[in-house]
């Protein structure tokens, strides 16, 4: 696949999962990140709560869209901010991929092998 054809299949997998309503598209989140992004803080913030990321976000890749929506009305935005980071950092790491015509070979039945190399994105490691 072109890294644009697995770019536009990531922006419609984080808009269902992640951008819904009280989830990491919420203002408080979004305020959140700006606020660590111009503090200088996100890098510190991004290492000191790593396992803690991981952590929330296995749990709101494996469950249903309702009890994601319910995870994400309890979970406070500088939680859902570093989700957002995760997010930000693929996504960034996509549009590389676009700008540079990158072929990404992804094995396995497609919709199963993207949702797993999208899963290995936001957790950040390597594929």
């Amino acid at each position: 696949m072109t890294a644009k054809e697995i770019s536009e299949a990531w922006l419609k997998y984080i808009e269902d999962t992640f951008l819904v309503e009280n989830g990491c598209d919420r203002p408080d989140v979004g305020e959140k990140f700006k606020f660590l992004e111009e503090s200088g803080e996100l890098g510190l913030a991004r290492e000191r709560d790593r396992i803690t990321t991981d952590m929330l976000l296995a749990e709101i890749l494996s469950g249903s869209p309702e009890s994601r929506s319910k995870m994400f009305s309890i979970t406070g935005p500088g939680s859902l901010a570093l989700v957002r980071d995760r997010i930000q950092c693929g996504t960034q790491l996509l549009v590389g991929f676009v700008q540079k015509g990158v072929q990404i070979n992804i094995e396995g039945e497609e919709e199963h092998a993207l949702e797993d190399f999208f899963r290995q994105m936001l957790f950040q490691r390597p594929v």
